[in-house]
């Protein structure tokens, strides 16, 4: 595969540089393929050539992140094991790939029932490495799995969604058809995201690719915080974060002058203009960029150059932009039809990057996945991304909602961004969150979060009367703190539901 190639010539080529900062500890390209050769040999002795799948614990160290690469040369992929979710959960997802092995820095007692747990610090420590590797990778085959990355199913089960080495290959080909972004040998990047999350790819493979370093946030860290810590002691000049991370940055914004940051890309998430243009203050001289994919896309489909004029936005939200050139991406309305610009729909992907099915579940892969003539007369497999968006006449996207955030209450559709937007124009506010409640009825009514000092109601309903409908005017509030939030840093709304019983 051509991207490990490159990925293995960077490494050797880059060995004097900087690789990684781990918790303040800077760890070189030569130790980081050292450690690579090491599990290797691992590989090898463990594993075997017809194991395809390994559980790799995901933890925020030197030998996770060369886990990742040594599977991959070996031609395996790797399955995220979030350390911190339940043993049985996790047991579940390995029994469902059918791996015969664990990959852990630590060794904390768990049972994994006839999983065989390999420490790879001890193994790593105590082994000899043998020097038979490949060096060049062309003998991977391109449909082979790098990784299956298992994500919370609407029936209570986790839904595996497989990545072949072609997929992989594809995003990096798509990251390489910008030319208006470039990460050179001498970047610090920031790697903000859970090991879990595929968002963290974008973060890693193009800095690893250029020779750069990455700045990692562990895990188990107050995540804002730690950023802004990285940011200021290490002058980072590549970002790469979640939306959200801004909003809980915004009370430090007249602290942060961040001259030196080249490229801002947000991801994972939407990402509001109002905020935006107050953060562009703390980055001057800093292109910014909206990326958005579905994990089935392997990660990122779409990009968007945020001018520092006024970007196209829908309801506040800023635009997803025009899709990778190699992908091509339809509206359609619920008979899988194509609509014509400027008609909302759901937004559908086909391409390279497109994953070959979920993992064993047909009824799934028959909701989504659908073939559809394209203008082109050439038949093409879409999957159904469950986002309702529009494209303009210029072929960008602009994101409208979810899918499962367009609810219905007394009968009427209704969409929970529109509320939010209306509720930010009247009260200058940045944290609104609304969302759908049940009540004890089992009817739906509609909540509405806000981050901060509580305050009288009355005014905001009152206004809200003469902007929407009645049904759609929220009839309970909360304030918080701070949203809670999961471990890829997006609103938990799971959660948050739960503030309103």
């Amino acid at each position: 595969m051509k991207f490990l190639n490159s990925l293995y010539n960077s490494f050797i080529t880059n060995a004097a540089r900087n690789a990684f900062c781990i918790q303040d500890t800077m760890y070189s390209y030569e130790e980081l393929n050292n450690a690579i050769e090491s599990i290797r040999n691992i590989i090898q002795q463990k594993i075997g050539f017809e194991h395809q799948y390994v559980g790799l614990v995901l933890r925020d160290d030197l030998t996770t992140y060369a886990s990742i690469f040594a599977l991959w040369f070996e031609g395996k992929a790797y399955v995220p094991i979030n350390p911190a979710a339940p043993i049985s959960r996790n047991l579940e997802t390995l029994n469902k790939i059918g791996a015969r092995a664990i990959f852990d820095t630590q060794t904390n007692g768990a049972d994994f029932e006839g999983i065989e747990l390999v420490c790879t610090n001890d193994e790593y420590s105590n082994t000899v490495v043998s020097g038979s590797f490949s060096t060049t990778f062309e003998n991977i085959d391109s449909i082979n799995h790098a990784y299956v990355l298992f994500t919370s199913g609407s029936t209570g089960k986790p839904k595996g969604i497989p990545i072949s080495f072609g997929n992989v290959d594809a995003l990096i080909n798509g990251l390489g058809t910008d030319d208006n972004f470039s990460i050179q040998d001498n970047d610090r990047c920031l790697q903000m995201y859970d090991l879990t999350f595929d968002a963290s790819l974008t973060a890693i493979l193009p800095a690893m690719l250029a020779g750069a370093c990455l700045y990692t946030v562990d895990p188990g860290s107050i995540k804002y915080f730690q950023i802004l810590k990285l940011l200021n002691r290490y002058e980072l000049t590549v970002l790469k974060m979640v939306p959200s991370i801004i909003h809980y940055l915004r009370p430090y914004f007249d602290q942060i002058l961040a001259k030196q940051v080249r490229y801002c890309i947000f991801g994972g998430g939407k990402l509001f203009d109002d905020i935006l243009s107050e953060w562009r203050k703390c980055i001057p001289n800093s292109i910014i960029v909206n990326h958005y994919g579905p994990t089935e896309s392997t990660v990122c489909s779409h990009r968007y150059y945020i001018s520092k004029n006024q970007p196209k936005t829908y309801n506040g939200i800023v635009s997803i932009g025009k899709p990778w050139p190699k992908l091509d991406c339809i509206i359609v309305d619920e008979s899988n039809n194509m609509l014509e610009n400027g008609k909302e729909g759901e937004l559908c992907i086909s391409g390279p990057q497109l994953t070959g099915g979920y993992w064993m579940n047909d009824m799934l892969n028959t909701s989504v996945f659908f073939d559809c003539k394209h203008e082109s007369g050439e038949l093409k497999r879409y999957y159904k991304t469950g986002d309702l968006c529009y494209r303009d006449n210029e072929g960008d996207f602009l994101f409208v909602g979810r899918k499962d955030f367009q609810v219905k209450v007394r009968g009427y559709r209704v969409e929970l961004a529109e509320i939010e937007f209306h509720i930010k124009q009247i009260t200058n506010l940045v944290d609104v969150i609304a969302i759908d409640v049940e009540n004890s009825l089992g009817n739906t009514e509609i909540g509405v979060g806000f981050v901060g000092q509580p305050f009288e109601m009355g005014d905001l309903l009152s206004k809200m009367r003469t902007k929407v409908p009645s049904y759609m005017v929220p009839t309970r509030h909360a304030f918080f703190n701070d949203f809670p939030m999961n471990s890829n840093g997006k609103i938990d709304r799971k959660q948050l539901r739960l503030k309103f019983k």
